[in-house]
């Protein structure tokens, strides 16, 4: 049997948001959405996803924090971030916190899937 996995995508602007589900969705994923740092982790929790496309500017609780949450708790989930901070500053503090890949704003959905693909590769080949 084939599993489906998992995606919740974590992004404020409502738009791309739906624009990222949809694209998911279309591409066989199970998808779950949440626009704040907050709901994030209740998300991880409650939906346990594979993997996690994470805006690092989102209300209530940022997305590094998210991050570092996720990777405290949840070490066995996958973390994107996928965000406007474009500098390199930025890029190797994501790293460090142990995002799994980075992905700058303006980005496209095929983007987004190359990253969740190498990510799901490396997945598969760590874990089984």
């Amino acid at each position: 049997m084939i599993k489906t996995n998992k995606i919740l995508v974590v992004e404020d602007e409502k738009d791309t948001l739906a624009l990222l589900a949809e694209g998911l969705r279309r591409s066989n994923f199970i998808v779950e959405t949440s626009i704040d740092g907050n709901d994030a982790i209740k998300k991880v929790q409650d939906f346990m996803p594979d993997v996690v496309v994470l805006d690092v500017i989102i209300p209530e609780l940022d997305g590094l924090e998210v991050l570092k949450w996720i990777k405290k708790n949840k070490p066995h989930v996958f973390v994107m971030l996928a965000t406007g901070k474009k500098e390199i500053e930025d890029i190797k503090k994501g790293y460090c916190l142990e995002a799994d890949y980075y992905v700058t704003k303006p980005y496209t959905i095929d983007e987004i899937l190359k990253g969740i693909n190498v990510i799901l590769s490396f997945k598969e080949t760590s874990f089984n």
